[in-house]
């Protein structure tokens, strides 16, 4: 394995969990704040500033970017293995990311200004859909850094 690519995949990583970790505190936050605290509008810690479709569709692109970065960098660092979580990763994260095109349709081509829905969001309320969503992504984060950080230190590079 390439060292120099896979350690800058495991960079990004990084980078994107502890990323993850805190914009999954507001989701958290905004969870307390609609059914702990019963407030009407649950923006979490960060409020009306980042509570906006186009802020989210741009978040959660990028994070997808990254991740690509990742699943290019472990390709070229090895061509005969991708981690399995690395590629659920990415794919889950696309849907993420499809769900928040939709919503920017919705709003902004459709007209609907009252809370768009995404695709999935006419079936599950939308706090809980992308606390889910979120807690998934980190999840995967967590999961994938373990995987290719055991396969970048595992018997392959011993044997190098």
């Amino acid at each position: 394995m390439q060292r120099s690519e896979s350690r800058a995949a495991l960079i990004i990583l990084v980078w994107a969990l502890g990323i993850q970790a805190a914009h999954m505190i507001e989701h958290v936050a905004q969870v307390v704040q609609k059914h702990v605290l019963m407030m009407e509008r649950a923006q979490g810690f960060l409020g009306a500033v980042f509570d906006l479709e186009w802020v989210h569709f741009v978040y959660n692109s990028g994070l997808e970017i990254g991740f690509l970065a990742i699943f290019v960098l472990w390709r070229r660092a090895d061509r005969t293995t991708i981690p399995p979580l690395l590629s659920l990763l990415v794919l889950f994260q696309g849907y993420h990311v499809v769900e928040h095109v939709v919503k920017m349709i919705q709003y902004y081509a459709l007209g609907i200004t009252m809370g768009p829905k995404g695709i999935l969001g006419h079936a599950v309320p939308l706090i809980w859909l992308h606390f889910a969503f979120n807690l998934i992504v980190l999840a995967l984060v967590i999961l994938a850094w373990d995987e290719t950080s055991r396969v970048q230190v595992g018997p392959s590079r011993a044997a190098a």
